[in-house]
């Protein structure tokens, strides 16, 4: 629904809770869109987005986000049957100014046809949700972290300011969903599966420093060993990921109540399971919970480090498990 007064004119599209901020905000468009009906685990696993494990050599932060968003966004709409249009320029690039210009003029197309934008850049290092303009103001109504973390939520952004509200990547990156095509979920299900073992065992992840799946534990696991872990970093990452391990647990159980395609499932589930319980488990170590940032700042003694370990390795075994069951008896590999 298209709301206008005066000048302004926004939709209904809003970031979902979520520390995963890309799978948040794509969800909430697409929910206000009417292009899914899925819960978030169900969308999580779908796509993907629950599988994703990256973990640079010293837990940076920006682990979470160093991908390749081109394809995988992509990818991962595809998926579920949903055609989107996408926008993708760099910094240093010839066409980037001239991206970001008319950058305004599609977003606000996309306002004008009655949905939201996941854009790059809302507030901060995160995805976040377009959902409005204002001509007369020159401004964006967004919607991201900051309805999280401070009690007036995300300011407006000028239009001049479009993927530049994190200067240390200030990429232009921005997603348009435009249609709903109907989908074979048997192929779907089969699909997110592999892409699962696919992520675990990448063997090369964008660059030296960052790593996929099964790697991301090995230096996850050194850092913390070696004392060279980014302490906000480290927090970030297990935040996230445990949100994500808790949403394919909870996909892989729906798969087991409602497809008849695998006879595994259960077992994948029980796996998955416990991945999760892991994960929490490090949450337990770091004493932190799932509200909002306050825990983020906070330091990290030695023996939390050294506490996370097992249930790091616990988790790796685990996920070793998951892959060879769905290598062997679903993939006949």
């Amino acid at each position: 629904m298209i709301h206008e007064k005066g000048s302004t004119k926004t939709v209904n599209a809003r970031m979902s809770a979520g520390w995963s901020t890309y799978h948040a905000s794509m969800y909430g468009v697409l929910t206000a869109a009417g292009m899914t009906d899925l819960s978030m685990a169900d969308f999580a696993g779908m796509t993907g987005l629950a599988f994703h494990l990256y973990m640079n050599n010293h837990c940076d932060p920006s682990g979470v986000t160093v991908y390749n968003w081109p394809v995988r966004h992509q990818n991962a709409m595809d998926r579920i049957g949903v055609l989107t249009e996408m926008y993708h320029y760099e910094p240093g690039t010839n066409t980037y100014e001239a991206a970001r210009q008319r950058a305004v003029d599609n977003l606000k197309a996309a306002i004008d046809s009655g949905v939201g934008a996941v854009a790059w850049a809302i507030d901060t290092g995160e995805f976040g949700v377009i959902y409005g303009y204002d001509d007369d103001d020159g401004i964006f109504y967004v919607d991201g972290v900051d309805k999280f973390n401070r009690d007036l939520g995300s300011d407006p952004m000028l239009y001049e300011n479009i993927a530049k509200k994190f200067p240390p990547a200030p990429f232009l990156h921005y997603q348009i969903p435009v249609a709903k095509v109907p989908i074979d979920l048997e192929r779907v299900y089969r699909d997110s599966l592999t892409m699962y073992v696919d992520e675990m065992e990448r063997a090369f992840h964008m660059s030296p420093d960052f790593h996929s799946g099964l790697h991301a534990y090995d230096v996850w696991m050194q850092s913390l060993s070696d004392n060279t872990y980014n302490p906000f970093g480290l927090r970030y990452c297990t935040t996230v990921y445990a949100e994500s391990k808790c949403f394919a647990a909870e996909y892989a159980h729906a798969l087991a109540d409602k497809w008849n395609g695998w006879s595994g499932i259960r077992m994948l589930a029980d796996y998955f399971d416990q991945i999760a319980h892991s994960y929490k488990s490090m949450m337990n170590v770091l004493e932190q919970d799932w509200n909002g940032g306050q825990h983020l700042g906070k330091p990290v003694n030695e023996k939390q480090a050294q506490g996370m370990i097992p249930h790091i390795l616990k988790a790796k075994q685990l996920e070793e498990q998951s892959v060879q069951l769905i290598k062997r008896e679903l993939l006949g590999q």
